[in-house]
């Protein structure tokens, strides 16, 4: 299975009215598809694409300096950009270029769990352990419990989906605002 990072958006919840893309934004230093880039390359994954727009030169520019793969998506939106790719790719594990808490164990259970039943997966985490300063992009409940969309994802045409639930707290911090930014940076810092 490959995966394909998604670094083609417009970074419009950064609050960036001209440049400034997401992916290359740095984090303790490093760019957030370079974090990314190095779970993903450490896990068992067959091969990485990273999907770009129109939206993110730099990111393209960066991408070929590292000389990482990269596919151009129309860039019309999340769900689009994925019908866009699975006419292309069968199967593959998405995963948003704004996640710095992946490690490659993540995506490693994805695929493990795809394994096993052979449909789209989503990655969450449960919302009562993600840090209460975080504000989550995406919640959704399953089976009573409000989880976080952590993204990482096995993305199939199987119209069957379940959750994979990971019991890790720093996995459902995904930056996609400057907050997000200044808390991901702090808990880093913390860490080291």
């Amino acid at each position: 299975m490959i995966a394909i990072i998604l670094a083609g958006g417009k970074s419009s919840r950064m609050g960036w009215h001209e440049g400034g893309e997401k992916a290359v934004t740095k984090i303790d230093g490093k760019r957030l598809i370079d974090l990314v880039v190095k779970s993903v390359s450490e896990s068992k994954v067959a091969d990485f694409i990273v999907a770009i727009t129109d939206n993110t030169p730099e990111t393209e520019v960066h991408c070929k300096r590292e000389r990482y793969k990269t596919v151009a998506t129309p860039g019309a939106g999340y769900h689009e950009d994925l019908q866009y790719l699975l006419l292309r790719y069968p199967e593959f594990i998405s995963v948003a270029c704004d996640i710095p808490f992946l490690r490659s164990k993540h995506i490693n259970a994805m695929i493990d769990a795809y394994t096993s039943h052979r449909i789209s997966i989503t990655g969450a985490v449960p919302r009562e352990i993600v840090p209460k300063t975080v504000i989550p992009s995406y919640t959704f409940v399953h089976e009573g419990k409000e989880l976080v969309a952590c993204g990482i994802n096995v993305v199939t045409s199987s119209k069957d989906s379940i959750p994979f639930v990971f019991k890790e707290p720093l996995l459902g911090i995904n930056v996609n605002t400057r907050e997000d930014l200044r808390i991901a940076d702090t808990i880093l810092q913390k860490l080291k």
